[in-house]
């Protein structure tokens, strides 16, 4: 453990001098093509900033983003898929403009974070926590940091992380849709399906709770910030 921190540390030294400030994740990216636009693939490809993570999406254009955890084939710290990201990656994303970012399972988060090490990542900026949403108080929390971010987008883009990017990343990105954009619950459940990759198969119980989700009326946001967040309309309802 005190080897990791060490490490930690030296990581934690390469950032502070080599990145001044922390970019901004892109937001170009056309509405018609945001939901399904991958910004890393499944294997870790793409902009070398991003390394880490795997099957980047944006959900909410410049807010909410999805992936999941490119552990296996990452160039540091190699492991197996179900951990939660690595130091250095989570570096990487503050250096794009993301504040926030949540593992949305807990195994091995206490093992690979101790308080120390989350306390150096809050200190350059990012803050890293484990959420598991296996019920409605629990989503109500990670919506609720949703809908500060959408309020206060100074504070940086979220990233909610599984292990592939698939299953529950793409369950809280469909109760955000719902939530922030009206997405209906069929077309939540479609895009759920679409996000992932085919591996779709067996999930009855999570469809039961997309179909299941009530918007909570005080975190409703107002049509200017849909119109700059939201994927088209025409998207959602095709």
């Amino acid at each position: 453990m005190i080897m990791r921190l060490i490490l930690c540390l030296l990581s934690l030294h390469f950032y502070v001098y080599s990145y001044a400030s922390a970019d901004t994740i892109r937001t170009d990216i056309p509405c018609d093509t945001l939901l399904y636009y991958k910004m890393t693939q499944n294997r870790g490809e793409g902009d070398v900033s991003l390394q880490g993570v795997r099957n980047l999406r944006p959900v909410l254009n410049g807010v909410l983003y999805r992936s999941g955890a490119n552990n296996k084939t990452a160039p540091f710290l190699n492991r197996t898929n179900d951990n939660p990201l690595a130091f250095q990656t989570l570096l990487n994303l503050r250096e794009n403009g993301f504040g926030k970012a949540y593992y949305l399972y807990a195994k091995n988060f206490q093992v690979q974070y101790t308080p120390d090490m989350l306390s150096l990542l809050s200190q350059v900026g990012i803050d890293y926590k484990s959420v598991v949403p296996t019920n409605d108080s629990l989503v109500l929390i990670l919506l609720s940091e949703i809908q500060q971010t959408i309020e206060y987008p100074d504070r940086g883009a979220i990233l909610i992380h599984c292990w592939n990017g698939w299953h529950m990343s793409g369950l809280v990105s469909a109760y955000a849709l719902m939530q922030f954009c009206d997405f209906t619950p069929t077309m939540a459940w479609d895009y759920w399906r679409k996000g992932t990759d085919g591996n779709d198969r067996g999930f009855t119980k999570l469809r039961k709770r997309i179909f299941a989700f009530q918007p909570n009326k005080q975190l409703k946001i107002g049509d200017y910030e849909k119109s700059t967040i939201c994927p088209c309309t025409n998207l959602a309802k095709h």
